[in-house]
């Protein structure tokens, strides 16, 4: 520490804390509430970091990779730490669209910056926008090459994570290298220059929605709140659906029947507590049900005594004399 000057040491001092931040919103250390205080405390320092870098000159337009030295590689994502910072930071709807306009520009500085070390060598998608015709339309990439294109993302993301953690374990292993903390810190740039096409992608896809918003919000009579049905639609009543018809008229809607009143209960409903009201029975009294049963009886014992005189007269088998010899 005592090699450094004292614009190093404001530099680690300022930056650390930032890349510290940065690893914690990676794992979810903090809540989205507890994080917003931090976000705009790692924008002061990254925005202090930008102006050393820029008062001692570390890095020129004309220098590829191999020219700068290993230990002003980490601040090569000075930028790409600011636009992932104002990305997240939580403000008025009316002011979200200005947050990610800022995020969108340190973004693409980032990668301009890569592109000019020659650390990325995949052209960029805005290098066409000053060339191309605004008024021609630009084609859209269909959904099966977006897909694509983000499943080779994270497949690189994967593999660049890998590297990263072997190569660490590799420096706790044994003593610093430079070799190997020169190969550290161009892993973890390849590996945010993924993440800034990532967050440049979700930034064009929310812009629009936000410009939107905005619209609404400052002209109002444009855009009038869409006016109430004029007839209500009754709600449906819920249905059973039954196995057949005649389950239905036997069972009921194919649910058992719970009784909700009582035989007596029905009966007072129905008629009352007044006897007179009762429907009268077309069943006959008893004493008519006695009469017609001593009737039946006689008729039948008649009847039995008719049949046993007939049978005293009329032997069985007399009737059937034909062909008797």
């Amino acid at each position: 520490m005592s090699d450094l000057s004292d614009n190093e040491v404001s530099l680690q001092s300022l930056f650390e804390p930032a890349k510290k931040l940065i690893c914690d919103m990676e794992e979810g250390v903090f809540s989205t509430s507890d994080l917003q205080s931090r976000l705009k405390t790692g924008i002061e320092n990254l925005q202090e970091v930008t102006k050393l870098i820029n008062q001692m000159r570390l890095f020129s337009s004309n220098e590829q990779i191999e020219d700068i030295p290993t230990n002003s590689l980490p601040y090569l994502m000075t930028s790409c730490f600011l636009g992932f910072f104002h990305q997240n930071l939580m403000v008025e709807p009316t002011l979200k669209l200005d947050e990610l306009r800022k995020s969108k520009v340190y973004l693409r500085s980032f990668l301009n910056r890569l592109r000019d070390l020659c650390l990325i060598t995949t052209r960029l998608p805005w290098e066409d926008e000053d060339t191309e015709d605004k008024d021609a339309p630009k084609s859209k990439m269909s959904v099966e090459e977006i897909r694509r294109l983000k499943l080779e993302r994270h497949k690189k993301k994967q593999e660049l994570k890998q590297s990263e953690l072997r190569i660490k374990k590799q420096l706790e292993a044994v003593s610093i290298d430079e070799q190997n903390l020169r190969e550290l810190y161009i892993t973890q740039l390849l590996f945010w220059s993924e993440r800034a096409y990532e967050e440049l992608q979700a930034i064009d896809d929310e812009i629009p929605l936000l410009k939107m918003m905005a619209e609404r919000a400052a002209h109002p009579d444009r855009h009038p709140a869409p006016s109430k049905p004029l007839k209500t639609v009754p709600a449906l009543k819920p249905f059973v659906i039954t196995r057949d018809a005649q389950q239905k008229q036997v069972f009921g809607l194919g649910y058992p029947g719970v009784p909700v009143m009582s035989v007596d209960e029905w009966y007072h409903q129905k008629f009352g507590c007044n006897p007179q009201n009762a429907p009268q029975s077309s069943a006959p009294q008893p004493e008519q049900n006695l009469e017609s049963e001593e009737e039946d009886d006689d008729e039948a014992r008649a009847k039995a005594m008719r049949w046993e005189e007939y049978k005293d007269d009329h032997r069985r088998g007399w009737g059937n004399t034909h062909n008797k010899g």
